[in-house]
């Protein structure tokens, strides 16, 4: 069956927000009484749970530090976030070729929501999943299959684009296959050894491959 759809991943793959989220962690540390973190230590955990992240920095209770976090993040996120390099252009361009996008994220709902709103993203995707619309996000597969779900399409139809091995897992889990893309924050080798279908520098490269698979399903192969 041809490809006719994409899911993706936000931050690192689409989007960068990480100055909004050093912030807002940093500020719950020190609301807690803790000792901030580097930036570069903070990064590196982008695009996991809060969950998986906080027991690293310090004992606090993770539920407190996830409220603070959220009062900040309210301010910081989309305020922060910038666009990829070539993200916007390559988006309008799939979007010309018929193929149907959305967006699968563990950020929450009124994020994702503000980040399309910043940059007029509402005519490229057709589904947007937050990760506070699922019980459990990536690695997880909740949140794709709910993406597939709004999309009316089935698994074996839609390519996710993802930039960390939570990507790669959730998909496999669905199962469906998987492009991952060169992170900014990191963890190159580690997604490379998940063994993603594809592995890409740049998302500018995915459009060759939708018309690549489109091809062979078209062809039936």
């Amino acid at each position: 069956m041809a490809i006719h759809g994409l899911i993706f991943d936000l931050d690192g793959t689409l989007i960068d927000s990480s100055d909004g989220v050093v912030e807002a962690v940093n500020y719950s540390l020190t609301q807690m009484g803790q000792v901030p973190q580097s930036a570069q230590r903070i990064k590196a955990y982008i695009g996991y749970p809060l969950e998986h992240m906080y027991p690293d920095f310090t004992s606090a209770p993770v539920d407190e530090l996830h409220r603070h976090f959220q009062v900040k993040a309210a301010e910081t996120v989309v305020a922060s976030t910038t666009v990829l390099p070539g993200v916007t252009e390559t988006l309008e361009k799939l979007h010309r070729e018929g193929i149907a996008m959305a967006i699968a994220t563990t950020k929450i709902r009124k994020h994702v929501d503000g980040i399309i709103d910043k940059f007029g993203w509402h005519e490229l995707f057709c589904a947007t999943v937050g990760g506070d619309e699922v019980e459990q996000v990536k690695p997880d597969p909740a949140a794709f299959c709910l993406a597939l779900k709004r999309m009316q399409s089935t698994p074996e139809q839609v390519l996710v684009v993802g930039d960390t091995i939570n990507d790669i897992l959730a998909a496999r889990a669905v199962p469906m296959k998987v492009a991952a893309v060169a992170s900014p924050f990191g963890g190159r080798q580690k997604v490379i050894d998940s063994g993603p279908d594809f592995y890409i520098e740049s998302l500018s490269e995915i459009v060759d491959i939708v018309r690549q698979l489109r091809a062979e399903g078209n062809n039936g192969l």
